[in-house]
């Protein structure tokens, strides 16, 4: 006979809770809401497939996440490792436990941006598109190196991942 851990149960019975709780109401659901008010949003893994990108190169970009379950997801091109009103946001997206929803808590999350000639910029999620981007006024000049900066917002905390990265 298997012994199951307590940990093991634990962690069994809050995945069936997070089960019920999308079946009732999804991201609107108030208990799931209230739930979600204690968990701070924590960022477990962040990377991208490049350091310098080329006109007509994708660029993907992957992020794993813990603990909150809606939380706001911000990708931004800054030319230093701090956001500032100067940056720009590449993506903004709310993400949750809906089907619908283009990034999920506790879930490998991978958006594929290309980057072009006309130095737009744009990126997909399981093929939709989730924002374009002119660069052209934002780059002083090319090459231009800056930093990709993903920013993930709970309701009490946010959590920032840097990557360098050379548009060419």
């Amino acid at each position: 006979m298997t012994k199951i851990s307590v940990d093991t149960v634990v962690v069994l019975l809050c995945l069936l809770l997070l089960v019920l709780l999308v079946g009732c109401g999804g991201n609107d659901d108030p208990v799931l809401k209230e739930l979600n008010d204690d968990l701070e949003v924590d960022i477990d893994d962040f990377s991208a497939s490049h350091s310098s990108l080329y006109p007509g190169e994708e660029l993907k970009v992957e992020w794993r996440t813990s603990g909150a379950v809606l939380f706001d997801a911000r990708l931004y091109l800054s030319q230093d490792r701090n956001i500032s009103a100067d940056d720009w946001r590449l993506l903004d997206e709310d993400c949750g436990v809906e089907y619908a929803d283009h990034c999920y808590a506790n879930r490998e999350v991978t958006f594929r941006c290309r980057y072009e000639s006309d130095n737009s910029f744009s990126c997909r999620e399981d093929g939709d598109l989730l924002q374009y981007n002119d660069l052209t006024d934002y780059f002083p000049q090319l090459p231009f190196s800056g930093y990709l900066i993903l920013e993930l917002c709970g309701d009490e905390n946010c959590e920032r991942r840097v990557h360098g990265l050379t548009f060419e």
